[in-house]
């Protein structure tokens, strides 16, 4: 089996290509290569597996999703890797139970424990289905009040932070273009893990203007792009902030809260006047359908935004689909 480079790419596994007497073989080897853990599981239940590692500058991103009742440890002689990283573990189904420098700790659906690569440990999961973020141990060490003391530690479903972890991870790329970019991302994690755990004072400040706020803002942008008809108050009330600061949140990032949700608009009226399901609508019907309740001030937007008018989309669209 090819496993994925160490220092950067993506890699994707399912037991539905492997014969099922090789599954459980192929998911030792994949966790003991690339996840630098051992893996126990009995023959004695479905071996079914869908696995994905994002592997970035400073993360690596591990999703699994599985019914495997399955013991994962990191035993004494795999230490001589010299791996020296820090595994949150977030739960998204079952319970898992882990046990490393004598603590014992155990987490649900949405809660998250953290691992410590650099000392032995033992993982129990009566269902297999995580995401994970690894990260250098030196990274977060100056972030968090005491990381050591974090280790097998249970981190609530409920801490905000860790819910902002959740919801951003998914949204990173599985490779970037801009190195910088790669970078900024990974800084946004490691103040949001630092958070959950704890953070020192000063990283707290630094969080609070980098990955927090980074990880709210984003978490508000993907809201109103399911419901951009969301009024200011009731996205602040869902998110549990002020309508000041999702303002601000929109300022920082060079716009506004107003015209972030104009594009949005806009955005669904282009897609509508070019698509064939709506050619019998007028375009006052689809300016109000895309959430605008004047049309001269729909056209006036879209032909700025575009550089023609909404009719001339239409036309443009319809003459290329006619080829």
């Amino acid at each position: 089996m090819r496993l994925v480079d160490t220092d950067s790419g993506s890699f994707r596994f399912s037991t539905q290509g492997v014969a099922p007497g090789k599954r459980l073989a192929a998911l030792r080897e994949i966790f003991g290569e690339m996840i630098r853990l051992d893996f126990e599981a009995t023959q004695d239940q479905p071996v079914e597996a869908e696995l994905a590692v994002d592997i970035t500058p400073g993360l690596r991103r591990t999703r699994i999703v599985s019914p495997l009742t399955a013991r994962i440890a990191r035993p004494a002689h795999m230490l001589a890797d010299g791996e020296d990283s820090l595994c949150l573990i977030m739960k998204t189904g079952g319970k898992l139970a882990l046990s490393q420098r004598g603590v014992e700790a155990e987490a649900a659906d949405g809660d998250a424990l953290l691992l410590m690569y650099r000392e032995p440990a033992d993982l129990r999961f009566s269902d297999l289905t995580y995401v994970a973020v690894r990260v250098p141990f030196a990274a977060l060490q100056p972030l968090a009040t005491d990381v050591e003391l974090a280790t097998a530690r249970r981190i609530p479903g409920s801490n905000e932070a860790l819910r902002l972890l959740r919801g951003y991870l998914p949204t990173l790329p599985a490779r970037f273009e801009a190195p910088q970019m790669s970078r900024l991302a990974a800084a946004h994690v490691y103040d949001l893990i630092a958070l959950a755990l704890g953070a020192t004072e000063e990283a707290a400040q630094t969080a609070g203007r980098g990955g927090l706020r980074a990880a709210r803002l984003d978490a508000v942008k993907r809201d109103l792009a399911r419901n951009a008809d969301l009024r200011l108050d009731e996205l602040a009330r869902r998110h549990r902030i002020t309508p000041r600061y999702v303002q601000l949140l929109f300022e920082d990032e060079g716009t506004s809260f107003s015209a972030f949700v104009r594009d949005l608009r806009l955005a669904a009226a282009h897609a509508m006047l070019a698509s064939p399901r709506y050619r019998a609508w007028t375009l006052t019907s689809i300016a109000f359908e895309a959430g605008f309740g004047d049309l001269s001030h729909f056209n006036r937007c879209f032909r700025r935004h575009y550089g023609m008018t909404p009719s001339d989309h239409r036309a443009r669209s319809a003459a290329a689909r006619d080829g």
